[in-house]
């Protein structure tokens, strides 16, 4: 696969079932199509999520954020630069949501909007990072991906938000020239693992060929991986098949509830360890949990084994379900959970994905869901990958079911710097953890 073509088409432990929720708020909402689904579908009660402007975007000051939050909060403040100084005072939450204005300086600036109950303790926070522009009204080009100042493995992936006028970027990685692409593509560079900051310029350039505006991001480029086959994933992609996927296993993702998300109960080691929904309804981790545990059981029991995941402990299993739950914003799940007790690895190259894969992805709106990969979406003219087929439970598909989504640059489209992918290996291929 020519990874240039990889384009754009447009916390803390268990404490019980609130905390559990907590971990989940951004991990499991539904796609573009999410404003048509209930609130609770994508929402926590404790929880805040900005809705504009998105992670990456471009604006001009002073703008309008507007946010969502729910039902425990009672007021959001906006912390803003890398002091966290409050930039916006406390603000009276009502009906769920609200909109204040912000001013900044020009330049990348970090925000967090931070809700509160009624006593002033922090609930959650919804961090993102955008580019205030001097004026909006000339020709500008932003690096919306990678995000500037983390670090992300190779290779990366560069997402770019532009004025009308541009119709080429370059781009000088250390200012070595890496390519060119339309203004509305990913360009993906493989880049030699490595702790130093690395430096990334955007050039501009008008129809005429004429240098009409630049933009710049540091970022560590991390090692790669190098995973290897497994025939795990056969038994994962042909489970998805026992599952029906005309709406009777609806998709439900209850407010405040101590229930996993599963639809069905699961066993380990002669324990119960998630309960079931009586009518078969499951949100999107709690559905790839399910499908991982009972492909191993299913395995296991095949192969006359001891019916331990790698030595695991049901008290052990909790914290991996929380790792697989995703603890934090813009986080992973089956990545740590799987190579933090030797069961899998990580996948880093586009290339490298296969079906069966579990996979993790946020929008860039901040919202994220959990998902078996399925195959690449590709755009006919030449074959570049375009978005992502998968299987999960979502509103869109009325419950579990098969969907698309396409990787962007902005709002609702996949932001390509936090789409994780992991596979499981056979118990063969197992290493110790402990």
């Amino acid at each position: 696969m020519d990874l240039a073509a990889f384009v754009s088409a447009g916390g803390g432990r268990y404490l019980g079932g609130m905390t559990l929720l907590l971990a989940l708020v951004f991990g499991c909402a539904d796609g573009p199509d999410r404003a048509d689904a209930p609130r609770e579908d994508f929402q926590g009660p404790a929880s805040v999520r900005v809705l504009s402007p998105t992670n990456g975007e471009s604006v001009q000051s002073p703008f309008v954020l507007a946010f969502e939050a729910g039902a425990d909060v009672a007021g959001v403040r906006l912390e803003g630069g890398s002091d966290g100084e409050t930039v916006v005072a406390l603000t009276p939450v009502e009906d769920g949501a609200g909109e204040f204005v912000v001013d900044l300086p020009h330049g990348r600036i970090a925000l967090a909007l931070v809700g509160e109950d009624p006593d002033g303790a922090e609930l959650s926070r919804h961090e993102l990072s955008i580019r205030v522009l001097m004026d909006v009204e000339e020709p500008f080009v932003t690096i919306t991906s990678p995000t500037d100042g983390g670090a992300f493995p190779s290779p990366l992936v560069f997402g770019f938000e532009a004025s009308d006028e541009v119709a080429t970027v370059s781009l000088l990685v250390d200012g070595e020239d890496v390519g060119a692409t339309d203004p509305d593509r990913l360009l993906t560079v493989p880049l030699t693992g490595s702790l130093d900051l690395r430096y990334a310029e955007a050039r501009a350039y008008d129809a005429d060929g004429a240098l009409v505006a630049t933009d710049e991001v540091t970022f560590t480029a991390l090692p790669g991986t190098d995973p290897v086959a497994s025939a795990f994933n056969t038994h994962v992609s042909d489970r998805l098949e026992a599952y029906p996927t005309d709406g009777s296993y609806a998709f439900w993702w209850p407010e405040d509830t101590d229930w996993y998300g599963t639809t069905q109960d699961i066993y380990y080691l002669d324990e119960l360890v998630a309960y079931g929904d009586p009518e078969h309804r499951s949100y999107c981790v709690g559905l790839t949990f399910e499908v991982l545990m009972l492909s191993f059981l299913a395995l296991d029991e095949a192969s006359g084994g001891d019916g331990s995941l790698n030595g695991i402990t049901v008290d052990d299993l909790t914290d991996f379900r929380i790792d697989w739950f995703v603890r934090d914003l813009w986080g992973d799940g089956p990545g740590p959970a799987l190579e933090g007790y030797g069961l899998g690895e990580r996948v880093t190259d586009p290339a490298d994905v296969r079906p069966g894969d579990f996979i993790q992805f946020w929008r860039h709106s901040g919202s994220g869901h959990n998902a078996i990969f399925v195959d690449w979406e590709r755009d006919p003219a030449d074959d570049a990958i375009i978005g992502v087929r998968y299987w999960s439970t979502q509103g869109s598909t009325g419950g579990i079911g098969y969907n698309e989504e396409f990787f962007g640059s902005t709002g609702s489209r996949i932001h390509p710097s936090y789409f994780y992918a992991a596979r499981m290996a056979m118990p063969e291929d197992w290493i110790p953890w402990w």
